[in-house]
């Protein structure tokens, strides 16, 4: 798979301040549990950033469940790190990489994408990479905001996600919820 351009340092810093001032006014865990997530499940936290679905999702999967939190930038990957440390997380592992997330197939219950689909230049395989490791029935969560305007003006309407989903799984649309678009695996 073609290598995803690097997020520039002075950008992810600016994303990592907007991100923490929003998420004051933000119930986080509320957002994560709009895609079903209960106790044992495994979780792709894909573009983890500063590990702002990340905590709540493994605090909610607990010990018997497991979270990857996957982005392509070293600085989100050493925040993270710092964050599962300082809040004593055990069932997190992060990975550094870009569109192969090196997950066994079939193995993911529920995969977070949250303010990274308009940054990924190759959109169809990274689709297909989330899929290959989605379970039969898992959720592949999609949401974009603010933050991600620091770094690509694009904005994805929801039919041509819904495309982007049926084309390269298949996946599909079983709610909307505000900014979420919460897909399931069904092939």
């Amino acid at each position: 798979m073609k290598k995803e351009t690097s997020m520039k340092n002075f950008i992810f810093r600016m994303m990592t301040i907007v991100m923490k001032i929003r998420g004051i006014f933000r119930n986080k865990k509320k957002e994560v549990l709009l895609t079903g997530i209960k106790k044992g499940d495994v979780v792709l936290d894909y573009g983890c950033g500063i590990g702002f679905n990340t905590i709540p999702a493994a605090e909610i999967a607990g010990e018997k469940g497991k979270i990857y939190a996957l982005d392509f930038h070293p600085l989100a990957i050493k925040t993270v790190g710092k964050e599962i440390r300082k809040k004593g997380l055990t069932n997190v592992e992060t990975i550094l990489s870009d569109l192969d997330t090196g997950i066994p197939d079939k193995s993911v219950d529920i995969v977070l994408l949250y303010n990274v689909i308009p940054m990924i230049e190759n959109r169809p395989a990274l689709i297909k990479e989330l899929y290959r490791a989605l379970r039969l029935g898992g959720i592949l969560s999609v949401k974009s905001g603010l933050g991600v305007n620091l770094y690509s003006r694009e904005r994805i309407k929801t039919n041509n996600l819904e495309k982007l989903m049926i084309d390269n799984g298949p996946l599909k649309l079983r709610k909307k919820i505000g900014k979420f678009h919460i897909f399931e695996k069904i092939d």
